[in-house]
């Protein structure tokens, strides 16, 4: 049965021929062999398990940072090929025996592709329902580069990206916090939070920051005040605008909504470590160019500083 497992593939160009294995409505989940691919993986396999959806499991085989080019011409590409390979088909078996073990009944294919690992993983974001990533551990998101494989992803994948610590403890969701600010992909960003809780039973906490805000002609700075009330209520109006109508497809899900004073990446992350949330959503608006890489952008700042697995939402998903 594991080798039957092992054995299938998927294909990896979405735009070509397709003999009925892609990633078309399946959680895409990356592997590099490290230690912490065990919660990813681990962690996408839960999730397709919830969305009820296959899995399709990726070793991307990268040579350009194996050898220069000098290297390998003197040491054979033909062997270096081979090498590459062997050790990513026994990342994937690895895997897929893991998976097996934790959800037997969970569909599974696997892949290979060459080259760049952001690159490939973005192709095969097309079509798919998630992509899950790793990423440093606890306290070193913060600095991450920006050349790593977690961060180009979340700036250009079509689909909803779940970056996942290396030392994530994994649990089924119990409390999710997501980000709102009114703008379709914090719209996106609600749905996908709501589908998820009530796909795991988890309660939801809508969270919106504000900064500095002018009523009246006055900068508001007194917490309390007539002017810092009327704010705030404002505020709340517009977060219930987006998230009432995704409420109503999701009836049974326990959702609140939180106002708080601080930069909107700051009160998400804030809000993540006071309920201990399992999970937090945040939209992320465009899916390419440098727009996508800035770095005050709020999903960059949240997938960086929350120190738990966060879902970037992008807002022209496929």
């Amino acid at each position: 049965m594991a080798e039957d497992i092992v054995r299938e593939t998927f294909a990896t160009d979405p735009g070509g021929p397709d003999e009925g294995l892609g990633t078309a409505g399946a959680v895409v989940v990356a592997l590099d062999g490290s230690t912490g691919d065990e919660p990813v993986l681990d962690w996408a396999t839960d999730e397709a398990a919830r969305l009820g959806a296959p899995l399709r499991v990726v070793s991307v085989v990268d040579p350009g940072v194996q050898l220069t080019p000098y290297e390998a011409l003197v040491s054979g590409s033909p062997s270096l090929a081979d090498g590459l390979e062997q050790g990513a088909r026994q990342v994937l078996d690895r895997a897929t025996a893991r998976v097996r073990d934790r959800e037997p009944g969970l569909h599974v294919a696997t892949a290979m592709p060459w080259g760049p690992p952001a690159a490939a993983i973005v192709r095969l974001s097309v079509g798919a329902l998630r992509v899950v990533v790793g990423a440093p551990g606890r306290g070193r998101l913060e600095r991450m580069l920006l050349g790593s494989v977690a961060l180009p992803v979340v700036a250009h994948a079509r689909c909803p990206v779940a970056v996942v610590p290396a030392d994530t403890d994994v649990v089924r969701p119990r409390r999710i916090v997501v980000a709102v600010d009114g703008s379709e992909a914090s719209g996106r960003a609600v749905e996908t939070a709501l589908s998820s809780a009530q796909a795991s039973g988890a309660s939801v906490t809508c969270v919106l920051g504000w900064h500095l805000e002018v009523h009246h002609g006055v900068v508001v700075t007194e917490p309390g005040s007539d002017s810092w009330v009327e704010v705030e209520r404002r505020y709340a109006a517009l977060v219930h605008g987006v998230v009432d109508p995704v409420v109503q497809r999701h009836p049974g899900v326990d959702v609140t909504v939180d106002i708080r004073h601080g930069s909107p990446s700051k009160a998400v992350v804030e809000a993540g470590a006071e309920l201990d949330a399992d999970l937090i959503v945040v939209g992320r608006r465009g899916h390419g160019g440098f727009a996508g890489l800035l770095l005050g952008s709020v999903s960059r700042q949240v997938v960086q500083h929350a120190g738990r697995v966060v879902v970037v939402v992008p807002d022209d998903a496929d």
